[in-house]
């Protein structure tokens, strides 16, 4: 019963990661159905801060319960991909947002997580102690913790306050929420370009 219960514990960030990719997946479908019910795009708004900050909080239960693995951390990776690229598609989708975001988004997640599995064939993870990034600027843009908090931070407040900014009732949030899309589009970019141009020697 112990050996069960303490593998029960350490698959809790792992069914964290599900939970939260499969509430995204959810929202995307209610959105759809519905994208200009403004109790739908309340439900939006509050939905993605739940989303997002959880994806913060499996790391930590993980860390703090010293239950980290290899797999929980390509797992957690993973499920982020996911549910961002499921937002970007439902706003693309529903023309909030230019499609070539989306592109970048999506090429960007391909060869950047493609390069990291060549990684882990050598022993090499994204994060942590067996980091595949050797330079000190690499391992800030994509392993430091203010980057991956900052990059978190703007991708909630853009996706959060996209639906908000559909309402049409906040004239204040007109604007800024393009901003933000745009600014995640570039944080995505400066935080791949390490990851590919490091990752060259994983293909020798």
């Amino acid at each position: 019963q112990i050996k069960n219960g303490l593998k029960m514990i350490s698959q809790i960030p792992n069914l964290i990661s599900i939970f939260r990719t499969a509430l995204t997946i959810w929202l995307s479908i209610v959105v759809l159905n519905d994208p200009h019910n403004v109790k739908v795009l309340y439900l939006g708004f509050f939905l993605t801060w739940v989303i997002i900050i959880l994806d913060g909080v499996d790391g930590i239960i993980a860390r703090k319960l010293n239950i980290t693995s290899d797999f929980g951390a390509f797992f957690d990776i993973a499920c982020d991909r996911v549910t961002e690229l499921i937002f970007l598609a439902l706003f693309s989708t529903l023309h909030w947002i230019p499609f070539w975001v989306l592109v970048i988004f999506l090429v960007r997640a391909v060869i950047v997580d493609g390069i990291r599995g060549l990684a882990s064939k050598e022993g090499k993870t994204a994060f942590g102690e067996k980091s595949m990034m050797e330079s000190k600027l690499g391992l800030f843009l994509t392993s430091s913790r203010f980057m991956r908090f900052t990059y978190g931070g703007v991708k909630l407040l853009a996706f959060a306050f996209m639906f908000i900014s559909q309402m049409k009732v906040f004239s204040f949030l007109q604007g800024p929420e393009m901003f933000l899309i745009y600014l995640a589009t570039f944080l995505c970019v400066v935080r791949g370009v390490p990851v590919i141009i490091e990752g060259r020697r994983f293909f020798s």
